[in-house]
């Protein structure tokens, strides 16, 4: 059935004659109070985030740069002052394992940085994602993802290849290749003798829609529905399904060949719910089939707009009569709206997902200074931000002029408006995003209605959420620089109230202390991601927990399904793309005043040595003395530690008999007059008894630190240091449930600074021959671009000596949180 049809039938419908009093308010709305303020909850309570990343272009070659801008929003309004203030952004390869990662400090929710591509990469399909440490509690699938080609530069080969390319294929997507059709009954159920609409989307091997046609036939072989996909294999037909009957879809696919489906099976009873726009309203029909003598039931209709409470009310439904709910567009915001239908025992029966987006929004207009420029002439840009009323807008802009010869434009491709409206709320991966915004006509707009009766999702299950069932979450909201983990005890059970202990050495010495909450997680925070810093995370055994381990929490999050991925194929495009990178990369080499870029060197004679790995557990620098276990043989096995100290360190006396010895080191004295000394075991701080308990066959080493070698542990360490090393691995001279304390050793990275573009100024004069300009693929790349009170602002820069029409595309978010894009061009000739 047509959109239009569907419209009619609805509005048509005597059903509708009751809608004046339709969903009137009731007496007990504590359901729906219970509704928003679950939401609210869940909104401000999980904050979940968004990011995105602007890119200077959509393909690279090995040896190039990537440069980007990150944009993280709170996923609700799409503001950018969020809580976190740290964003990772990943390389990922074609096998989907991270060969590059930036951290990044956000400010305001942006921060820019970049990738230099090495030569040694290999050719295919990467992956750059962008998240933030609280969003990996949701899950990878809730991250940005794009994928971009990289394609080898051929810098060393003697020729760039002019007539093909090699095929490097990515990732394999999956292992079924065959075509598949899937079926979606709008609102969620078929349910017998009421008709529905179904959506319906066709899928090659790797995610991409494909063209089908086919009908639906009954058991008898009665067709009893046609259908054919209008847009990338999604389409929509209705029937109405009988009680008792299976239906089969028979799919006719590119080629002839045939294939069956199985249609969901209809319900004797339950809800139908279909939703559709027209002339400026939001219509939302609701029937119900329930049976002979069921009484009339009280169902509640909300709508919400990322966790906006837009609509809710209230109404009678009984097998009679159905109704419709119309609802102005006006009281929407853009994106994707969510309709749930709750039935009389509060329970959701049915979920419609619409995409709404006023006709008037805010606009951003790039007005060059001249149409045409000569090469090395400046270019002067005016980029404005208003609203529908012409009022000025402040904005957080990045801007990327690119070469349209070299970088083609493709209208279905995503971008920060696509996705902060669109995909971001969506389930699984969506072809072509663009193409939904690129016209406002009614085909568009139903093809859109298309995928969201295909895809939707949401970022809880209102089961969960109505009794307020939130799950934990792992990963702390970053303010600063963290790290985080769990300590588990026997069969990997959580350890709670458990001491964990990190020591850092570089850039400074400090120790910082916690414990474990219930589930056993712990966090340290606050490096201010000035230096790499090297830590050193201990715990030790306590009531009941024997055996702790330290789990920290991975560097790097898992990959999310690759979706959508295809062979890197031939394209005549990219060769005349690589030609002009290997120009540029050869001049920049040459040329090319950044220090940090690399250097051509001749023949290179590396040498190497095997790397001993530091002893994770030891912070501080060489011993005073040091006594090593394994070269004392005729230590007994029941010698204590303290024994073995006995007599053999000089300064270091020892007192008492097991299993009540001290130790002291003298002329050590703290401020509070004490000379026992600082005791650490595998690097955490214990006392006397906890040292009283080893004996010589769980021991490695004894190590002394007095004076300025005890500095490190500051006050703590005024009484001298005496560090035991414990024996680490499978010995069968360790007990089966030794009390060693567990170490781990980790890297926090310091904040990544980003690299400025190569943009040379020109005053005019001859050029010379041996200073050649080949910017042409990204002509230039601004990732901060603000505009003024105004509106306003203003970017110079000037041409290279690559002539053609050069786009310029402005993407970025505005202080109230709507995406903005725009998009402008001018042409560059060559001078005579």
């Amino acid at each position: 059935m047509s959109r239009s049809r569907l419209v009619v039938t609805l509005l048509g419908s005597v059903l509708i004659l009751a809608l004046a009093s339709a969903f009137r308010p009731s007496d007990d709305e504590s359901f729906l109070r219970k509704i928003a303020a679950q939401l609210t909850k869940f909104y401000t309570g999980v904050f979940p985030e968004k990011s995105y990343l602007h890119l200077d272009k959509p393909l690279y070659a090995t040896g190039e740069t990537i440069w980007f801008k990150a944009y993280v929003v709170d996923a609700s309004r799409h503001r950018p002052d969020t809580l976190s203030r740290v964003v990772y952004v990943d390389l990922l390869s074609p096998t989907q394992k991270v060969v590059m990662q930036r951290v990044l400090r956000l400010t305001n929710g942006t921060a820019h940085g970049d990738f230099a591509l090495p030569d040694t990469l290999t050719q295919g399909l990467y992956t750059v994602r962008a998240y933030t440490n609280w969003m990996r509690n949701q899950g990878p699938e809730y991250f940005f993802t794009k994928q971009i080609p990289i394609w080898l530069s051929g810098l060393g080969a003697t020729a760039v290849p002019t007539r093909r390319l090699p095929n490097a294929k990515s990732a394999k997507p999956g292992a079924v290749a065959k075509p598949d059709v899937q079926f979606f009954p709008e609102g969620g159920n078929l349910v017998a003798g009421l008709e529905s609409i179904v959506g319906f989307k066709a899928t090659d091997g790797s995610g991409h829609g494909l063209d089908v046609e086919g009908f639906v036939e009954d058991e008898q072989g009665t067709k009893v529905a046609v259908f054919r996909s209008k847009h990338l294999g999604m389409g929509r037909f209705a029937f109405r399904p009988e009680a008792g009957k299976r239906y089969k879809a028979k799919a006719s696919w590119p080629g002839g060949a045939v294939q069956e489906y199985s249609l969901p099976e209809a319900r004797p009873t339950g809800f139908v719910l279909s939703a559709g726009e027209a002339l400026g309203y939001i219509n939302v029909s609701i029937r119900r089939k329930s049976g002979a003598g069921v009484p009339a039931e009280q169902v509640a209709l909300v709508a919400q707009v990322r966790g906006q409470l837009v609509y809710a009310g209230r109404g009678q439904l009984d097998d009679e009569a159905g109704f419709v709910a119309r609802i102005p567009k006006s009281k929407f915001p853009d994106g994707v709206v969510h309709f749930t239908l709750f039935d009389g025992q509060q329970a959701a029966q049915c979920e419609r997902l619409l995409f709404v987006q006023s006709a008037q929004n805010m606009h951003v207009t790039i007005t060059p200074d001249k149409s045409v420029y000569a090469t090395r002439e400046k270019v002067d840009l005016s980029v404005e931000v208003a609203d529908a009323q012409g009022k000025p807008v402040a904005a957080q802009l990045s801007l990327a002029v690119n070469n349209t010869q070299l970088v083609a434009i493709n209208p279905g491709q995503a971008d920060i408006r696509t996705h902060l409206l669109l995909t971001s709320d969506l389930k699984g991966y969506v072809e072509d995003p663009g193409y939904y915004f690129a016209s406002s006509n009614f085909e568009t707009s139903q093809v859109l209605d298309n995928l969201l009766l295909t895809q939707g999702w949401r970022r809880f299950v209102w089961k969960e959420l109505l009794a307020d069932q939130f799950q934990p979450y792992d990963f702390a909201l970053e303010q600063s620089l963290s790290i985080g983990g769990q300590v588990l005890r026997a069969a990997n059970k959580p350890a709670p109230a458990t001491q964990v202990v990190l020591f850092r050495s570089k850039p400074t010495a400090s120790i910082l202390l916690t414990e474990t909450d219930p589930t056993g997680r712990f966090i340290f925070g606050g490096f201010d991601g000035k230096d790499t810093a090297r830590i050193v995370v201990s715990t030790k055994p306590g009531k009941g927990i024997r055996n702790p381990v330290i789990r920290l929490d991975g560097r790097w999050p898992a990959a999310a399904p690759l979706l959508g991925a295809r062979a890197l194929e031939t394209d005549l495009q990219a060769i005349d793309y690589l030609q002009q990178s290997r120009k540029q990369q050869v001049a920049d080499q040459q040329y090319h005043p950044d220090p940090t870029r690399r250097i051509m060197l001749g023949n290179v004679t590396v040498q190497g040595r095997k790397v001993v790995p530091p002893d994770a557990r030891r912070i501080y620098g060489t011993p005073d003395a040091a006594i090593r276990v394994s070269e004392l043989p005729f230590a007994t096995r029941n010698f204590s530690v303290f024994q073995m100290l006995q007599g053999r360190v000089p300064g270091v006396v020892v007192s008492g008999s097991p299993p009540f010895m001290r130790a002291e080191i003298r002329g050590a004295t703290s401020i509070m007059g004490s000379n026992e000394p600082l005791y650490l075991l595998d690097g955490v701080t214990v006392d006397a008894d906890a040292i009283n308990s080893l004996t010589v066959a769980e021991v490695e080493s004894i190590e002394v630190l007095k004076g300025p070698s005890a500095a490190i542990f500051g006050s703590r360490g005024a009484g001298g240091v005496i560090a035991v090393l414990t024996k680490r691995g499978s010995s069968d001279d360790l007990p089966r449930e030794s009390q060693l304390a567990q170490t781990v050793t980790a890297i926090i990275p310091k904040y990544y600074q980003a690299r400025e573009f190569y943009a040379p100024k020109y005053d005019g004069s001859a050029k010379s021959p041996r200073d050649s300009d080949f910017r042409s693929a990204t002509l230039y790349w601004n990732p901060n671009v603000a505009t003024d009170a105004t509106g306003k602002a203003r970017v110079s820069f000037y041409c290279s000596d690559a002539g053609g029409t050069f786009r310029v595309s402005v993407e970025g978010i505005a202080a109230t949180g709507t995406p903005l894009i725009g998009h402008s061009e001018f042409k560059v000739v060559l001078s005579n």
